[in-house]
């Protein structure tokens, strides 16, 4: 039997690589960030990690790559920002030994600000004072369906161009006039007078941070300005550290747009609706699901069969496989905000990077798209390098989204992604050649 080969993650990467090599360096690491960009977000991070494996053996090309990486993925004005492949960078560099001490303690603290207020957290909480007003106010006192934070500078030109805009801009204007949507414009620094001489439209608020926590506590990563973060009514956040306003007005206007829904298929779909996950409970680890959240399947017609989804043949992940129980309980953890239980089932890894705080509200941003999640389809085992990942099709409301569960050898969870349908559909396992 020959080895296990890769198929979609390895087969995008040695493409890439191979443009890459024709082009001189270090033009060749400008193509494949592009490149990379274009992928779907846990294909790009883990091609990014491979990149930056491979020029570890390089010490000039590495900080080359670490130099572009910055320059293109942490700038919120780039069209190729992407804070989640910056970290991928920043935490290889740190965690290898290709850096000299001084230049990985640099990448640590760098590393340290993208951590904060990551998509999917609770923003953290900051006082504000209004012209004419006395009294203290803080962030968590608005209540809207969204919250669009817009740290800004009276003395920058390009944060004054960004007032203009969004004081002009349609549908914020239409949001904000429903209640919907609250514009808060925060000054983040300390001249009080530069910030009482600005003027700013009526349709936002315009706020100081006057006790300079902000900036003195570095409460969050403001590398630029202007900079936007869009928060829920939870105040999670959905945007952070975005210097475009066309990427903020496409969120809300995907968040605010009705989804129409395709009519039923004619022909009956191949599995039955599952049961929906508020009344399903987890199951002890030592015991197999009762099929609370999963039809019955039949394995073998099911493998000998390529019709599932179109395109590619998946392996379904054996309903007694440890991991496939531990999956049944993580979405019941999920749709029971059981965010403790779930930071008990992370590798220790993860757990020095995020708290059971930063998991909270994980469904929130595909619930605030699709409606409430309902149920799932049954699990799709994959495999990357030494992992095992596991992939299933979520039902909400108003449409479907797919999920990756990456564990990884001892069975701890390792990586949690949501994503498009589509994306599900289109990654492919490894396969055995005989």
């Amino acid at each position: 039997m020959k080895k296990l080969i890769l198929a979609a993650l390895v087969t995008i990467a040695g493409w890439i690589t191979a443009q890459a090599q024709s082009v001189p360096a270090p033009e060749k690491y400008n193509n494949l960030l592009e490149q990379m960009s274009k992928l779907e977000q846990v294909k790009a991070e883990f091609l990014m990690n491979a990149t930056m494996e491979t020029l570890a053996k390089d010490p000039k090309g590495y900080r080359q790559m670490m130099e572009l990486a910055e320059k293109r993925f942490s700038d919120a004005a780039d069209p190729l920002h992407n804070e989640g492949l910056y970290m991928v960078v920043l935490k290889h560099a740190t965690e290898n030994f290709v850096l000299s001490n001084a230049e990985k303690e640099k990448q640590r603290l760098l590393l340290e600000g993208a951590k904060k207020n990551q998509i999917g957290s609770v923003a953290t909480d900051f006082d504000y004072v209004t012209p004419g007003d006395k009294n203290v106010h803080h962030l968590k006192d608005l209540k809207a369906d969204y919250i669009l934070v817009y740290f800004n500078n009276p003395d920058c030109e390009s944060c004054e161009t960004a007032k203009q805009r969004l004081s002009s801009n349609d549908l914020i204007n239409k949001l904000v006039d429903e209640k919907k949507l609250i514009v808060l414009a925060i000054y983040p620094y300390d001249d009080q007078k530069l910030w009482k001489k600005a003027k700013y439209p009526k349709m936002m608020i315009n706020g100081w941070n006057q006790s300079r926590q902000i900036e003195y506590n570095e409460l969050y990563d403001l590398p630029t300005l202007p900079c936007f973060y869009l928060l829920d009514k939870n105040y999670k956040v959905l945007i952070k550290n975005e210097g475009s306003l066309n990427k903020v007005e496409a969120m809300l206007k995907e968040l605010t747009t009705p989804i129409t829904m395709a009519p039923a298929p004619a022909v009956e779909p191949p599995f039955a609706q599952a049961t929906p996950s508020h009344q399903a409970t987890a199951t002890p680890s030592n015991k197999a699901p009762q099929n609370n959240m999963a039809p019955k399947i039949d394995l073998k017609k099911e493998k000998e069969s390529s019709k599932r989804h179109p395109g590619f043949k998946a392996d379904l992940a054996p309903q007694d496989d440890p991991n496939t129980i531990k999956s049944e309980e993580i979405m019941s953890m999920f749709a029971h905000n059981q965010y403790n239980d779930l930071y008990n089932t992370l590798a220790d890894k993860v757990k020095e990077t995020v708290t059971p705080e930063s998991m909270d509200g994980a469904l929130a941003r595909t619930e605030a798209i699709l409606g409430k999640y309902q149920s799932h389809e049954p699990w799709e085992l994959r495999k990357f390098h030494d992992k095992k990942g596991y992939t299933a099709l979520l039902n909400f409301e108003k449409g479907q989204a797919g999920i990756l569960l990456l564990y990884d050898q001892n069975g701890k969870l390792e990586a949690m992604t949501f994503l498009p349908d589509q994306a599900v559909k289109n990654m492919l396992p490894y396969k055995e050649q005989e």
